[in-house]
Formats: C-alpha cells, sequence, structure tokens
C-alpha cells in the first residue's frame, strides 16, 4: 500500500513536469529554428543583392565577359549549389554552377512566379528554404532603370521593369548542423530535467511526506499495542494537525482507560466493604 501511495504521488507530478518541459523545448526549439533560418536568409539575400548590383552595372556597360565572370567566381564557393542569371524573359543566360534538381526545380518555378506577376505589381524576392535536402534559395528581380535606354547596351526600353533575374541556391549544411546540435541539447536537456524530477521530487516527498507518513503508521501501530500517548516517539510536526489529532486520540484512550479503571477500583472497595460489614 506504501508503495502503491509512493507511485501514485510521484508518477503524475513526473509526467506533468517532464511534459511541460517538453513542450516548452519544442515550442523553443521552434523559435530558434525560425530565427536562425531567417537570419540565414537574410544574409543570402544581402549576397544576392550584392551580386545583382553587380550585375546590373556590367549589363549597363554591356559587359557580358564581367557578368560570366562574377558568376563564375562565385559559382566556386563551394557552400553555392545553383546560381543563374535570366535575361528579362526566364531564359537562362549565365550559369555559375547548377547541381541538384530539386534545387533547381524551386529556382524555375521563382521565375515562373516573376514571369506571371502583374508588371505593373512590385516585385519582391521568392526565397524557398528546404531543410530536407539542405538547401536555401533566393531569387531575385534585376530591375531596370531609366538611364538602361541610354546605357551601352540600348537593349531595354524604358517600360519593360526588368533588365533580368538573379536565382542563387546554396547549402544550409551549417545551419542543419547547428540545428541538430540544438536538438541534442534538447533532448538530453529534457532527459536530465527527468531524472531530476524524479529524485527531487522523490526526495522532498519522502522528507516531508513519506517519513511522517511511516512515523505515524508507526505510531498507530505502537499505540494499537497499548502503549500510552506519553512513551509514543515525538512527532516531527510534518503533518500538523493530523498529528496533533492522532495523539489527542490516543491520550483521551489513555484517560478513558483511566477513568475506566478508577472505577472498577471504586465498586471493587464498595464490594468490599459492604462484605466486611
Amino acid at each position: 500500500m506504501f508503495h502503491n501511495l509512493i507511485a501514485r504521488a510521484i508518477v503524475p507530478v513526473t509526467i506533468a513536469v517532464t511534459g511541460f518541459v517538453i513542450f516548452v523545448c519544442i515550442l523553443l526549439y521552434s523559435f530558434v529554428k525560425s530565427d536562425m533560418t531567417a537570419e540565414a536568409m537574410r544574409n543570402l539575400d544581402n549576397d544576392a543583392r550584392t551580386v545583382v548590383k553587380s550585375a546590373r552595372h556590367a549589363m549597363m556597360e554591356d559587359d557580358r565577359r564581367a557578368i560570366q565572370h562574377i558568376v563564375t567566381n562565385i559559382g566556386t564557393r563551394s557552400d553555392v549549389g545553383l546560381l543563374k542569371i535570366y535575361d528579362h524573359q526566364g531564359n537562362v543566360r549565365y550559369t555559375g554552377r547548377e547541381e541538384p534538381e530539386v534545387l533547381a526545380a524551386t529556382i524555375d518555378s521563382h521565375i515562373s512566379g516573376f514571369l506571371k506577376a502583374d508588371p505593373s505589381s512590385t516585385v519582391t524576392s521568392q526565397h524557398d528554404v528546404d531543410h530536407r535536402n539542405g538547401y536555401i534559395s533566393v531569387s531575385l528581380p534585376i530591375l531596370n532603370e531609366l538611364k538602361c535606354s541610354t546605357a551601352a547596351c540600348h537593349f531595354h526600353g524604358e517600360d519593360e521593369p526588368y533588365l533580368g533575374f538573379l536565382s542563387i541556391g546554396v547549402s544550409s549544411q551549417n545551419l542543419e548542423k547547428t540545428l541538430a546540435l540544438l536538438r541534442y541539447r534538447m533532448i538530453i536537456f529534457s532527459v536530465m530535467v527527468l531524472f531530476l524530477t524524479v529524485g527531487g521530487v522523490t526526495a522532498l516527498l519522502r522528507m516531508n511526506l513519506f517519513m511522517p507518513i511511516l512515523r505515524l503508521t508507526y505510531n498507530a501501530e505502537q499505540a494499537a499495542q497499548g502503549v500510552p500517548e506519553s512513551e509514543l516517539p515525538k512527532s516531527d510536526h510534518k503533518l500538523g494537525q493530523l498529528n496533533k489529532d492522532f495523539r489527542l486520540l490516543v491520550k483521551q484512550r489513555d484517560q478513558a482507560w483511566q477513568d475506566l479503571k478508577a472505577g472498577e477500583n471504586r465498586d471493587s472497595e464498595i464490594n468490599d466493604g459492604t462484605e466486611n460489614s
């Protein structure tokens, strides 16, 4: 019965605390993952905009060799999985690297979205994060400028909103490693909390509840065997009113026994006096 009481006291607390910790860890992980992914996309956005500025300048000068040089140099980076520059009709003009098909399909969907968009509307960059395959991609429009029609290329009219599009996809391997490390540490943290909860709750309950109950049980056994209240082990007062009420009952029992014995003695003396007379 006592072991059943221990289990019924510890198990619900352990489940509740562990469940809450796991929920908080999952929630925290989702927030951290979202923040880290957003930061990775911002960094990629900044890199892409730098390339767009360089490419636009080369386009204004009608310097195709410079554009290819830019694309080739950036494509040599080990983390770059895909790099393309499209013309205003969505045709690939320059390619730095093109490796995974899944990344190419994502980029193609970005370009299709640009081409289908209303020319009068403002088109912003398009992002995609593929945690499963480990890539982050971004596509940006290379916007036309008023001076383009008077520049060396003389190719785009003033009413054309885009000179072309830039798409770049990079590996998210470092991000995935960081997230995997974060998951591992949160799992370790949850396990540690589980052991701490079980050990801490068990120790606190044992000191503040189980041991006082054991003492009270022992006192009850002693009282049942006729031990008077004054000879019972002293209470630690951790059970509060329950200990006081128990001792009061035992004290009342002892008083009742004393009164009963005193009454029996008086009856015996009266009977002895009657017989003597």
